[in-house]
């Protein structure tokens, strides 16, 4: 019996890279979430993925994020050179061309950006300064080198552009997420509180929707709100791109460190984004920064760390997601003697405090599984945000909580017809030996047993 590691692995899928035997090897290789980007796909390209994804299995859960309040290049048919020096002019005017002239997505953009301010191409890969004020641009001179793509994103720091939240594709796409059952949407860009609810308003259409919302923060305005985001959603992704193109690089690992820490305080998820394993696009090994990378997640108490170009478009998806996979199960078994924080959950919630004692429980009797078989999903989730050091096996009635789950630090969950520990027990013995000792949770009509036994005696 191998070690099973307890953080999860999402896995950016790209429409043009979704053959059923490449998703079923990326599954299998260690993927527990599967991430669509609808920034470059359509509603029926999307649908077309997931139905395959369904195919394969009904365990993964399907992610799906918004575009968001972003500015991206438009209309490049052949990628442009350029060196320091450079003069470009960037403009939202698509019928204004010329020599060096650079559409962009959206049409107010270069009268929203001041001279002096800085223009960072994809993930400030380029930089570049605005230097005058055109009628219908902006002119910017190239710092750094590069080459501009199309479709590639823009980020202007400490400047506010003025789109809205959801755009009209977002909109569209939250129909098509709730008609569709996906279980996570990720809002690309969020600011405040005011952005979740453009999507909450939209999904009041549909009561019996189950899928969460995740808020991915990619701004420091985003940041500055982290608390008041995570009060009115289900959990945060630290989208280091963007975020490290719109703050001072230095400032970037504690932002991650508090987000997650945050996320761990309000009882929900937190995903670690961007150039984990960046250099395995290209490279059959890692580099030995993006191990340690990968190490720090688990430690800053993440529950998934993402990969996005590695198996989107990466020559070595499988390589990297098991590398992945290693990485996380061995820090995972030296946490006690690296500990990096603390989990204690501030909620008050009925769920919380039965999540708590669970925790106290396991950790007294060291047991290596928590075997969990409650109604309310909401003490599992409570619990792996504690990050027991013990394997949670949860009870589930239907896939979308399954599916939920597998973002859940620690847990595995099976879905069953009857909620009752003896339904789930036999999956025990692929996480501890049968004569391991294990926590029994269990829903009865006096409220929840907690008994500890051994495997054996309930198989």
């Amino acid at each position: 019996m191998h070690i099973r590691k307890k953080s999860k692995i999402l896995a950016k899928i790209a429409d043009n890279r979704s053959e059923l035997a490449f998703m079923k090897s990326l599954f299998e290789a260690g993927a527990d979430v599967a991430w669509l980007n609808t920034a470059h796909q359509d509603e029926p390209a999307t649908l077309e993925v997931m139905n395959k994804i369904r195919s394969i299995t009904q365990d993964i859960p399907i992610m799906i994020d918004t575009k968001g309040p972003e500015v991206r290049i438009k209309d490049i048919a052949v990628p442009i050179e350029v060196k320091a020096g450079d003069s470009l002019i960037f403009t939202g005017d698509l019928s204004y061309t010329g020599p060096n002239v650079i559409h962009v997505s959206y049409e107010n953009f270069h009268n929203e950006v001041p001279i002096g301010e800085s223009v960072l191409y994809d993930d400030a890969s380029i930089e570049t300064v605005v230097e005058e004020k055109l009628e219908r641009g902006i002119r910017c001179v190239v710092k750094s080198p590069g080459l501009i793509k199309n479709k590639k994103s823009l980020n202007i720091p400490n400047v506010h552009i003025k789109l809205p939240a959801l755009s009209e594709k977002d909109k569209s796409f939250m129909h098509f997420c709730a008609k569709n059952e996906v279980d996570f949407i990720i809002h690309s860009f969020v600011r405040t509180k005011e952005d979740i609810f453009e999507i909450k308003n939209i999904l009041k259409q549909y009561p019996d929707y189950k899928g969460k919302i995740i808020a991915k923060i990619e701004n420091r305005e985003g940041f500055d709100h982290i608390e008041e985001i995570l009060e009115n959603c289900e959990g945060v992704m630290v989208a280091r791109g963007d975020l490290g193109a719109e703050v001072p690089l230095e400032e970037l690992p504690y932002m991650q460190k508090k987000m997650a820490e945050a996320a761990l305080r309000h009882g929900k998820y937190c995903i670690v984004a961007t150039q984990v394993l960046e250099s395995m696009i290209k490279n059959p090994r890692p580099t030995r920064a993006e191990v340690t990378d990968i190490a720090n997640a688990v430690l800053d108490g993440a529950d998934a760390i993402s990969m996005s170009g590695e198996t989107a478009y990466g020559e070595y998806p499988f390589e990297a997601t098991k590398l992945m996979g290693r990485v996380m199960a061995y820090t995972e078994s030296r946490r006690d003697e690296l500990v990096h924080f603390t989990a204690v959950l501030g909620s008050a919630s009925k769920a919380a405090k039965e999540a708590h004692v669970i925790a106290e429980k396991a950790h007294e009797a060291k047991v290596k599984a928590i075997l969990i078989a409650v109604n309310n999903i909401a003490i599992v989730r409570a619990l792996a945000s504690l990050h027991p050091k013990a394997y949670i096996i949860a009870a589930c009635h239907s896939y979308p909580d399954k599916r939920e789950l597998n973002l859940a630090y620690g847990t595995y969950s099976f879905k069953v017809d009857t909620i009752a520990v003896s339904e789930i027990s036999r999956h025990g013995t692929g996480f501890v030996e049968a004569h391991d000792e294990v926590l029994t949770v269990e829903e009865t009509a006096k409220g929840i047993t907690i008994e500890v036994k051994k495997l054996n005696d309930i198989l």
